[in-house]
């Protein structure tokens, strides 16, 4: 019985000295400071003062160069190729006109020559009848028949006011034959692949001597010198965009630098992104497609402005003024806004403008600026 009650008597000593412990830990623990700081009933605020001068708003522009000018050279006929001027390979210059590639085209220009002569021929069983009917209108078609030859592009047809020969030409199958050799002429001159312009191989998938099938892809032709740079903006930020407008782009080490012009602006916004593509022209032999280029596009001018960060904005068009110790809600002009920063105008020098995060409730709190 008594060794229960010493045990008993222990651990009740126990008990109080870990309690005292405890509470003395809890004592010398520091406590979370609040989240605004109160001096007796001032809220501590951090402000900035206005000093007005000359802003600069710019938007930043970053994209890739790509050509301005592209083709995707396709076969719309078969056969086997043959180089042009110079092999048809990335990297080779071709002038305007010069042949890029060729598909031998030998047996459908001899199917062509045979179409030809059999057209000699049909003229030739109308000539009689034209002579004897029409003797007004044979010289012309006769001396049609004597300057046509089959490996030759064929000429224009005799023109006809007669109605009533017209009539005849037509029954003789002349027009349908001459307009089904036209045809065929058209496509005997896809079977040779001319450069549009001055420009270069970027891209090659044929060979010398390889089998080209119809809608098979050759390669890929661009135009030197015109380029584009595609870039994405915010919609807050085109409103100081314009048709016209320069910049000056460098690359993304700073090596070079180059002048593009906005040229193009897309008028739809990307659903995901909520951006707005712009495009501008660049115009320089020594860019190259691919090229990453930076850039800070200039929008407006302002003589007598401020920068602001935007936390001190309050409901999109006040800021807070601390005026004789309080916080006194007072309209600003937004004159450009970034995504952290905004050019205010219409403040005067010397203002006190709280910068912290603030609400419309805030107004008449008595507050002490720091």
């Amino acid at each position: 019985m008594k060794n229960r009650k010493l045990i008993i008597g222990i651990l009740g000593v126990l008990i109080v000295v870990a309690a005292i412990f405890i509470a003395g830990r809890l004592a010398n623990t520091p406590q979370e400071a609040p989240k605004e700081e109160e001096r007796g009933d001032k809220v501590v605020v951090h402000t900035r003062k206005i000093e007005n001068s000359e802003q600069i708003a710019t938007v930043p522009i970053t994209g890739r160069v790509v050509a301005a000018d592209k083709l995707d050279l396709y076969a719309e006929v078969s056969g086997v190729s043959t180089y042009g001027a110079r092999p048809f390979k990335a990297g080779n210059r071709f002038r305007k006109g010069e042949v890029l590639l060729k598909i031998d085209a030998e047996e459908f220009s001899r199917s062509m020559a045979s179409a030809k002569s059999q057209f000699m021929s049909l003229i030739a069983t109308v000539l009689a009848d034209l002579k004897i009917d029409f003797p007004e209108d044979y010289p012309a078609w006769r001396d049609y028949l004597k300057n046509m030859d089959v490996n030759k592009s064929l000429q224009k047809l005799p023109e006809v006011q007669d109605e009533q020969l017209k009539f005849f030409l037509t029954g003789r199958n002349i027009y349908s034959t001459y307009y089904n050799l036209l045809e065929s002429e058209t496509r005997l001159a896809k079977y040779v692949i001319r450069a549009p312009f001055d420009g270069t191989i970027t891209e090659s998938y044929i060979n010398q001597a390889s089998l080209v099938r119809t809608g098979q892809q050759l390669g890929e032709f661009i135009r030197e010198g015109n380029y584009e740079l595609e870039a994405s903006v915010t919609f807050d930020r085109l409103a100081g965009m314009k048709i016209g407008d320069e910049i000056s782009f460098n690359e993304v080490n700073g090596a070079f630098s180059y002048v593009g012009k906005l040229v193009r602006i897309n008028e739809k916004v990307d659903a995901e992104t909520q951006l707005i593509k712009v495009y501008f022209s660049l115009k320089d032999p020594a860019l190259k497609s691919g090229v990453y280029l930076e850039g800070n596009l200039t929008t407006g001018t302002f003589p007598s402005a401020t920068v602001l960060p935007v936390s001190a904005l309050v409901d999109g068009a006040y800021v807070f003024v601390v005026q004789d110790g309080k916080a006194v809600k007072t309209p600003v002009e937004v004159l450009s806004r970034g995504s952290n920063q905004f050019i205010a105008g219409g403040l005067p020098d010397g203002a006190e403008i709280i910068v912290d995060k603030k609400n419309g409730a805030f107004e008449g709190t008595s507050v002490e600026a720091i």
